[in-house]
């Protein structure tokens, strides 16, 4: 048997082989524990070297001079985003959200899957500004975790459950990277500002005119992304603009995703998660938790996620303005809600966007960590529960 999600293969053979997912969802898993290790152990003082290394890039006059992890988040993370703009843009346009329908149920899923959690998170942190710049830390879910661990079930996880969770997946990234946009980095006018604008023009341009010439866009792209980190805000996000603004019809998007993945996946991801998942534990206070912006990740995550899900999910179905996909039930929408909980990559990008105090910045990517992992646990606890009672 063969099921896909989004266009991927989750798994191949009735016996469940490990897939493209799966591996990525291991190689992150890998990044992380090597990340942790490598920030707790003897080797911690080359970590924290290699972490803040100042590395030049550029031409004369124009050079820019920032630490790794800087070009890391702002820069090699542009990939993933345009990763996630490639398989938004094909999924909108041949996948599961090329009808209103079809893409109405996951979307209302998605926004109360990110609404939830943040009014959670900003109730629990009322009052502190600073805090509170982390309401969306907890919104996003990790498609690439949940998918990988959703591949260990094989056959018993129903294509219908894969097709809906991977279409909440997407919105969920789109609604990140709005919310990155829009909240996140303090806009300076002048050059950059009219970079961003020449580049989100050039980038309509080219799709309206359906251009085929991959070049155009990726300038466009590279000077929307220039404009986004001079003006203060978030770089990587232009990946995901540039990606979407890429006509289908006119460039062959899927081959250029197809090719992309591996490098997203195996490369990209894991640097990403290695050198930002490096915890150094000594630094945490012992009482991390009782810190309202952990409990608030924690909770948002376990707690948020799934009642937000299910919410606009059924509130959608009650509206009849969505239904579920074929072959899923409402038990796959509670399975695909817990897994929702598993946030990593787009929480851990907002929360180095959010606090510049790294002792509160450690606490929320600790918490993220915790919450996602918990939220794993009562996943595949339920989906185990669940094929248990329908295997008596």
């Amino acid at each position: 048997m063969r099921g896909t999600a989004g266009g991927h293969r989750v798994w191949d053979g009735p016996e469940g082989m490990v897939t493209e997912e799966r591996f990525g969802g291991i190689a992150m898993l890998l990044a992380i524990g090597l990340g942790m290790l490598s920030a707790n152990s003897s080797l911690s003082e080359l970590y924290a070297v290699i972490h803040h290394y100042p590395l030049r890039l550029g031409i004369a006059p124009l050079i820019v001079e920032a630490p790794l992890i800087d070009w890391i988040n702002q820069g090699l993370l542009v990939i993933f985003f345009f990763h996630i703009g490639l398989h938004t843009k094909r999924e909108m346009t041949s996948g599961v959200l090329s009808s209103p329908a079809r893409a109405a149920l996951p979307a209302a899923a998605a926004l109360g899957g990110m609404a939830a959690p943040a009014l959670i998170y900003l109730t629990l942190n009322y009052g502190d500004p600073e805090a509170l710049r982390g309401w969306g830390v907890p919104i996003a879910t990790d498609v690439v975790l949940v998918l990988g661990l959703m591949s260990f079930f094989g056959a018993s996880v129903s294509p219908g459950m894969l097709a809906f969770i991977t279409a909440v997946a997407i919105f969920d990234d789109l609604g990140a990277v709005v919310v990155i946009a829009l909240f996140y980095g303090e806009i300076e006018f002048g050059l950059p500002l009219a970079a961003i604008a020449a580049g989100l023009g050039g980038l309509a341009a080219l799709n309206w005119r359906a251009s085929g010439t991959a070049s155009l866009y990726l300038f466009a792209g590279v000077l929307l992304w220039a404009g986004l980190v001079g003006s203060g805000l978030e770089g990587a996000i232009a990946g995901a603009i540039t990606g979407l603004a890429l006509p289908t019809g006119a460039f062959p998007a899927d081959r250029a995703e197809r090719r992309l993945a591996p490098l997203s996946l195996f490369v990209v991801v894991p640097a990403f998660a290695f050198f930002n998942a490096g915890i150094p534990l000594n630094g945490v206070h012992a009482d991390w938790y009782a810190d309202p912006i952990a409990y608030g990740i924690i909770l948002a995550l376990i707690i948020g996620k799934p009642i937000g899900i299910m919410t606009g999910t059924y509130g959608a179905v009650l509206l009849r303005i969505g239904s579920l996909p074929a072959g899923a039930n409402g038990k796959d929408a509670v399975s695909a809600a817990l897994f929702a909980g598993v946030g990593f990559t787009m929480s851990l990008f907002i929360v180095t966007a959010s606090f510049d105090d790294p002792a509160r910045a450690d606490a929320a990517k600790l918490a993220v960590l915790v919450g996602s992992a918990a939220s794993a646990f009562l996943a595949v606890l339920g989906l185990v529960v669940a094929n248990r009672r329908r295997a008596s």
